[in-house]
């Protein structure tokens, strides 16, 4: 998802064959929790002011819907302040903690680099930001997150990249860095022009089956947003015989390919159309176990206010009209009711 939309809107080759039963059962559901990526503007920022991490009320709340999947966007430029050199200390420490009481949550965590493929607002694979220091920069956190199968490691949001050949090459490099320096948790990779599902066939299937892990299987993203241009900035849906449509590009390749997926991002707003829309893409995706490992609705986390597609609880407690629908789609530990309890 573009945040700086989204703060305006506020204020063939080596394709990985065939994933394991273990790893083919129903689709796991799950949340962005957004708030690290916040202010991508103010490079570092004040924590709790500019950005935030999610508090144990929130993986509370979100679990006892019967989530098991949060995808964490965070900002290169604040894990790693410079290209190839250590973490920062104060931010790891802050994903590490929220990995940790994710995991005796049940929940896997998501790593998602949100810089749309740029640091400081230049493009990988360029002279000023070489690909070896986005491989350089997921290994440091392999090392850190390595031997915790909890998490996953999504390596770019909505790479912005010129090609989808470019991209994965440069994707692969960082799978390569990895597995050569012993880390085996699973990826997640992605394609460019804004991820779509609805265009993924097209502008990146030919692409992303060069990529190739020889640990294990690779799970592949899309986004798929439900407004008419597919772009996640307007309230209005398209209408409820179109969804399938917009998501079957993505279902199909990975059928295809024999491969898993994620929708990484998608959101409505709570129009009745809109929810209608939403009731239609769970129940699509539910349909499809043996190639969607999970989804993860954009967005949750205590930053948003008034936002549209959020599905944070407001300040007394009122869930939103979103919840309801996704919540017949997860494995319910026992809803907890319109109580949403903020740690402090």
């Amino acid at each position: 998802m573009r945040l700086h939309d989204i703060l305006a809107l506020v204020a063939l080759g080596g394709l990985t064959l065939g994933a394991t039963a273990a790893e083919a059962a129903t689709p796991r559901g799950g949340v962005n929790l957004a708030g690290p990526g916040f202010a991508s503007g103010k490079i570092p920022g004040r924590l709790n002011w500019d950005y935030m991490f999610p508090k144990q009320g929130e993986i509370e709340y979100y679990t006892q819907q019967g989530m098991s999947l949060f995808r964490l966007p965070i900002l290169w430029e604040r894990i790693q302040p410079q290209l190839s050199g250590k973490l920062d200390a104060a931010y790891l420490r802050e994903v590490k903690d929220f990995v940790e009481a994710s995991r005796k949550a049940g929940a896997e965590v998501i790593l998602d680099i949100h810089n749309y493929g740029k640091f400081h607002g230049k493009f990988i694979g360029t002279p000023d930001v070489p690909t070896a220091a986005f491989v350089d920069l997921w290994v440091r956190l392999g090392r850190e997150f390595g031997r915790d199968r909890h998490v996953l490691f999504d390596l770019m949001n909505e790479p912005q990249q010129g090609s989808a050949d470019e991209w994965v090459d440069i994707q692969q490099a960082v799978i390569d860095g990895l597995r050569k320096a012993g880390v085996k948790n699973r990826i997640i990779v992605s394609g460019v022009k804004w991820d779509g599902a609805h265009n993924f066939e097209k502008d990146n299937g030919a692409a992303l089956a060069r990529l190739h892990d020889p640990v294990r299987p690779l799970l592949y993203q899309a986004h798929q947003y439900f407004d008419a241009d597919s772009s996640g900035r307007s309230p209005n849906c398209i209408p409820q015989d179109q969804v399938v449509g917009k998501l079957s590009p993505f279902v199909d390749w990975l059928k295809t390919h024999h491969a898993q997926g994620i929708l990484g991002e998608f959101g409505v707003s709570q129009t009745p159309e809109c929810l209608a829309d939403l009731k239609a893409a769970m129940t699509y995706l539910h349909a499809q176990p043996d190639v969607i490992y999970g989804w993860t609705y954009w967005a949750g986390g205590p930053l948003w206010g008034p936002y549209m597609y959020s599905i944070e609880p407001a300040k007394d407690g009122t869930e939103k009209p979103q919840m309801d629908v996704l919540r017949p789609f997860l494995a319910t530990k026992g809803h907890a009711g319109s109580r949403h309890h903020s740690a402090p």
